[in-house]
This record gives C-alpha cells, sequence and structure tokens, in this order.
C-alpha cells in the first residue's frame, strides 16, 4: 500500500513539475511582456501629462505677460490723456475741461474695449491650447461645451486669485 501512495505522489509531482515547466515556457513570457507594455504606456501617459502640463503653464505664463502688458499700456494711455486733458484745461477755461473730460471718458472707454477684446481673445487661445492638451493625454474628447465650461471656471479662479 506504501508504495502505491508514493507512485502516486512521484507521479503527481512530475505532473506538476511538466505543468510548470509547460506555463513557464507558453504562458510566463506573454504575461510578462503584456505587463511590460501596459507598465510602458502608462509611463508615456505619465510623460505626455507632464508635457500638456508643461506647454499649459506656459502658456498661463504668456497670458500673464499679456495681462501686465495691456494693463501697462491701460494706465500709460491713461496717463497720456490725464496730461492732455490738463494742457487743455489750462489752455481753455471751461471749454477745455469740457473737452479734456470728454477724451479721458472717450480713452478710458476704449482702453476698456481694447483690454476685454484682448482679454477674450487670451481667454479663447487658452481655452483652445488646454482643449487640445487636454485630448492630447486623455486621448479622447469630451463635449466642446463641457471643455469650454470647465476651463472658462478654471480661468475665472485664475482672475480670482490674482
Amino acid at each position: 500500500m506504501d508504495l502505491i501512495i508514493i507512485n502516486q505522489l512521484i507521479t503527481q509531482i512530475l505532473g506538476f513539475l511538466a505543468v510548470l515547466w509547460i506555463l513557464k515556457a507558453f504562458a510566463w513570457k506573454p504575461l510578462l511582456k503584456v505587463l511590460e507594455d501596459r507598465r510602458q504606456r502608462i509611463a508615456d501617459d505619465f510623460a505626455a501629462a507632464a508635457r500638456a502640463r508643461t506647454e499649459m503653464e506656459a502658456l498661463k505664463a504668456d497670458f500673464e505677460a499679456k495681462i501686465r502688458e495691456i494693463e501697462a499700456t491701460a494706465r500709460q494711455r491713461i496717463a497720456d490723456a490725464a496730461r492732455e486733458g490738463e494742457k487743455l484745461s489750462t489752455q481753455i477755461v471751461e471749454e477745455g475741461r469740457e473737452r479734456a473730460r470728454e477724451q479721458l471718458e472717450k480713452a478710458t472707454a476704449e482702453i476698456q474695449r481694447e483690454k476685454e477684446k484682448a482679454l477674450a481673445e487670451m481667454r479663447a487661445q487658452v481655452v483652445q491650447s488646454v482643449i487640445t492638451a487636454t485630448e492630447r493625454v486623455v486621448r479622447q474628447k469630451m463635449d466642446d461645451p463641457a471643455h469650454r465650461n470647465l476651463i472658462e471656471k478654471f480661468l475665472s479662479e485664475v482672475e480670482g486669485v490674482r
């Protein structure tokens, strides 16, 4: 009876080792390849996300620099209009004051319109750039209104921080 059990045990061990060798030869390498491919794909996705983030930060810095430039131009134009108004007011007492006030209001309104126009253009460029970068990272496309809504919310938060 002990001999039968030992034969069965040896047979089971040999069968197990044969199955293990077959799995190693035919299943282990493909499984490792699948895992390595997945690891590489994830690493590539992280790299793409990092590149997109860098691009977004560069666009944000450019956007902020242009806003500062617009504000400096606005301050300069306001200052120029104020100086012109002062010159006119000293030359012509009542009429000069009225003209200076009108010119200052026009300049301020024009500056405000230009600033709003430039901000709207910059916002549209940033929105489009972020949509493009996000689509590259995610590799799927959200609907355009959802993208724009999300980015408009982000830009509003950025303006709130400033």
